[in-house]
C-alpha cells in the first residue's frame, strides 16, 4: 500500500470562481508553477481550460512550460523566471517570455528572432528580478521588432504582512508606470495582483490577477479573512502498516526522542522526510483518522512515521490523514504556523513519491 495525495479538483474551481467574483470582470492567470504548487499542474490546467474557460496560464520556468505545452499546444503560458536567447529553439509556440533585467532584453533582441511574445517584469520594491519604470518605458518607446511586448507586471513583495507601507509604496509606483506607459500608447495586459494582493484590498482597474496560493485554498493575507470562502484542495494519506505494544519507558524512533510514559500502541505509518513530511514535525505532529486526532511520536523518519494509539489497537490497512482535512491540527495552514513557513512549502514539498489522486 501507498501513500497517496487526495486532490480535489472541483474545491480548485470553488476558489477560482471565488476569486473571479471579487474581481468582477478582470482576468485570472492560474499560476502552475511548481506542478501547481504540489497539486499537479497538468491536471490543474486542464481541469480550468474545460471548465472555466482559462487559455493563459503561469509558471516558473522554460522546463515546466515545456511539460505543459506538449499537453496542451492550444493555450499560453506565461514564463516568469529568465530565458536565454540560447534556449529559444526550446521554446514552445505558445509561449510568452519575462524580462526580468535590461541584459535580459538585449539578449534577447540580439538573438536574430522576431516577434519573441514578452511582458516586461518592473522592479518596484522586491529586488529579485525586473527592469527598473525608467528601463522598461524605454523598451516601450523603441520600435524593436525582437520583442512583442503584450504585457507588463510587477510582484508585491508584502502583500501577506500587517505593515502595509511597502504594499502601497509599490502601488503607487507601479500605477505611476502604468500612466508612464499609457501615455507612450501601451495597450497591453498589466498585472500586480497575486493571492494576497487581491485580498488585501480593491484591485485598480488596469489590475489582473496572478492567482497561485488562492487557487489551492489559503488564504495568506494579513487577516485571513477570506480562509472561510476558500476550500483547501490537498490531502495527504498514509496507511497504517504495524501496531505493537511497548512498555512504559520505552523509546521510539532514532535518538531516543519520545518515551512512553506509560504501556501504550505505537502504530507506524508509511510515510516520512523522503515524502516530503518534514523531519521537524518530530514530536510536533497529529494525524486524523475518523474524527480522531492521534500524536506523533518519536524522530520522523525518512520512510516512516509513529503515532501514539494509546489503548486503541486498530487493524492495519486503513488510511489516515497526516496533512490536510477537516482536523485543525492537521489542517495544512496548522502545520505550516507550527513549522515557522507557510503553506506554499509544505504543498510543494510533497514528493512525486506520494501518488496524486484526483
Amino acid at each position: 500500500m501507498e501513500s497517496v495525495c487526495h486532490v480535489s479538483l472541483e474545491s480548485i474551481l470553488k476558489n477560482f470562481q471565488f476569486f473571479q467574483t471579487r474581481i468582477k470582470s478582470r482576468q485570472i492567470i492560474p499560476v502552475v508553477k511548481a506542478d501547481a504548487y504540489g497539486h499537479g499542474a497538468l491536471r490543474v490546467s486542464q481541469y480550468l481550460y474545460e471548465r472555466a474557460g482559462v487559455t493563459l496560464f503561469a509558471v516558473a520556468t522554460l522546463e515546466e512550460a515545456q511539460e505543459l505545452a506538449r499537453e496542451m499546444p492550444e493555450i499560453s503560458i506565461l514564463i516568469f523566471s529568465r530565458v536565454f536567447a540560447s534556449e529559444l529553439a526550446n521554446l514552445p509556440k505558445n509561449s510568452i517570455l519575462s524580462i526580468g533585467s535590461l541584459e535580459d532584453a538585449q539578449d534577447l533582441s540580439a538573438s536574430g528572432h522576431l516577434h519573441i511574445k514578452v511582458h516586461l517584469n518592473i522592479n518596484t520594491g522586491m529586488n529579485r528580478l525586473g527592469l527598473s519604470p525608467e528601463q522598461a518605458l524605454a523598451l516601450i518607446a523603441e520600435t524593436d521588432r525582437a520583442l512583442d511586448i503584450q504585457g507588463v507586471y510587477s510582484h508585491y513583495s508584502s502583500s501577506d504582512t500587517n505593515d502595509d507601507g511597502q504594499f502601497k509604496h509599490q502601488k503607487a509606483l507601479f500605477k505611476k508606470f502604468i500612466s508612464d506607459a499609457q501615455e507612450l500608447g501601451f495597450k497591453g495586459m498589466m498585472h500586480l495582483s497575486n493571492s494576497a494582493g487581491a485580498l488585501h484590498e480593491d484591485l485598480d482597474d488596469h489590475d489582473l490577477l496572478r492567482l497561485g496560493i488562492g487557487l489551492y485554498g489559503y488564504d495568506t493575507s494579513p487577516q485571513a479573512a477570506f480562509q472561510a470562502d476558500l476550500v483547501p484542495a490537498m490531502e495527504v494519506k498514509a496507511p497504517l502498516i504495524r501496531v505493537e505494544r511497548i512498555r512504559a519507558g520505552e523509546s521510539v524512533s532514532y535518538s531516543e526522542k519520545w518515551i512512553a510514559a506509560v504501556d501504550t500502541n505505537i502504530g507506524t505509518l508509511r510515510v516520512g522526510y523522503a515524502d516530503g513530511y518534514f523531519r521537524a514535525l518530530t514530536n510536533r505532529a497529529f494525524v486524523s483518522y475518523e474524527h480522531k486526532t492521534y500524536p506523533v511520536v518519536g524522530t520522523v523518519t525518512m520512510d516512516h512515521i509513529m503515532i501514539d494509539l494509546g489503548t486503541e489497537n486498530p487493524p492495519t490497512g486503513a488510511y489516515y490523514t497526516v496533512l490536510g482535512g477537516g482536523s485543525d491540527p492537521v489542517k495544512i495552514s496548522s502545520v505550516a504556523r507550527r513549522l515557522n513557513t507557510i503553506p506554499y512549502e509544505v504543498c510543494c514539498a510533497i514528493s512525486p513519491r506520494i501518488r496524486r489522486q484526483y
